[in-house]
């Protein structure tokens, strides 16, 4: 797998936060995700839980859906997929079934939790530390970016 450097994570962090405010715009919760291979953005993805009327709609189920339709599994398990927020168990679950190796997120779950509220809090780290094929997981990228759209949003 390429290694992608501590700056590119940043801004591929960064690029997940224009996603999730623009998913904001369109009506729905601030999430986003996107997915890298060889240090290029492949797809990206939005939260459509309000818009679609469908729970299960988080950023990243939708990328992963769409991915694995669309792309190799071969190559889906040299992908990284990054995300605004931590994922949760129902997007781990996913995630792993897709077959992708590398996330890395940036607001963590916790602070979601104390925002928003209403949600599982169980560690996404906890969570692939159970899986048989390994699936890294980096965080807290740019995390107070994250937790000021997660403060805007959810006042509301």
């Amino acid at each position: 797998m390429a290694q992608i450097m501590s700056n590119d994570n940043e801004k591929y962090i960064r690029e997940c936060y224009t996603l999730a405010r623009r998913s904001v715009k369109k009506g729905n919760h601030p999430f986003g995700a996107l997915l890298v291979h060889d240090n290029k953005v492949i797809l990206t993805a939005e939260n459509t839980v309000l818009t679609d009327n469908d729970k299960t709609r988080h950023a990243e189920t939708n990328l992963v859906s769409r991915a694995n339709k669309e792309i190799d599994p071969k190559i889906l398990e040299k992908c990284t997929l990054y995300t605004s927020t931590e994922p949760c168990i129902m997007c781990c679950g996913a995630i792993y079934w897709s077959g992708i190796s590398k996330v890395v997120f940036g607001c963590s779950a916790q602070i979601l939790d104390k925002i928003a509220g209403k949600t599982i809090d169980i560690d996404s780290k906890y969570v692939f530390s159970h899986t048989v094929i390994p699936v890294e997981i980096e965080g807290h990228i740019l995390e107070a970016e994250g937790k000021e759209i997660h403060e805007s949003y959810w006042k509301q």
